[in-house]
């Protein structure tokens, strides 16, 4: 079947982000790489848009997917400028507004005054690290101020995505929507794949 095709393709996929990390040094796998969260970014929209079957924008999506599969990234708060629990859309605007956009930690000024956003647009929010301490809240320097972050181990935030990614295929076996959604996807969205590059003279 072509969705347990896509999800043979995706498991793939998240054991070659495994196994890139495995092959590391003690000291490099500490140290880590931005790549590899620009990677999660990716990962994370990806799971997002294939949990949802509504027609709802990719910040909703991606609030939705931790919502619905991973409830535990809304336990850590932010205290200031008002006590908010957004983990999730501070993943969506770190990693897909910031580093995807634009290879930084700080979002796309762009969508800073965007009333969607602007509840949970901040210069510093999140720690992208690859030493543990797995959503855990701390403070960090910036502009000479001590500002409040939520830490995020890459290892273990794999693993998440993964889990979400194994619950929505075990769903779509028995959702006919979520299998339907699914498939649509996958057929407007091709896997990638190697083909041959045939000069025009041949």
């Amino acid at each position: 079947m072509l969705i347990d095709r896509y999800q043979n393709y995706l498991n793939d996929r998240i054991l070659e982000l495994k196994t890139a990390q495995h092959i590391k040094s003690k000291d490099d796998r500490l140290n880590g790489s931005i790549w590899d969260f620009v990677l999660m970014g990716c990962l994370v929209e990806l799971v997002a848009k294939l949990n949802c079957v509504d027609s709802i924008n990719t910040f909703k999506k991606v609030s939705k997917l931790f919502d619905e599969r991973l409830p535990k990234y809304r336990a850590p708060f932010y205290n200031t400028p008002e006590k908010i629990n957004d983990v999730p859309e501070q993943i969506y605007m770190v990693m897909r507004c910031g580093l995807i956009h634009s290879l930084s930690l700080i979002p796309d000024k762009k969508v800073k005054d965007k009333d969607i956003y602007k509840r949970h647009w901040r210069e510093v929010s999140l720690v992208l690290t690859h030493r543990g301490n797995h959503l855990k809240m701390g403070k960090t320097p910036h502009n000479g101020s001590l500002v409040e972050v939520c830490q995020l181990d890459y290892s273990t935030m794999l693993d998440d995505m993964q889990t979400a990614l194994d619950a929505i295929f075990q769903d779509a076996k028995h959702d006919t929507a979520l299998s339907s959604h699914i498939e649509k996807f996958v057929k407007e969205n091709p896997t990638l794949s190697f083909v041959p590059f045939l000069p025009q003279d041949t």
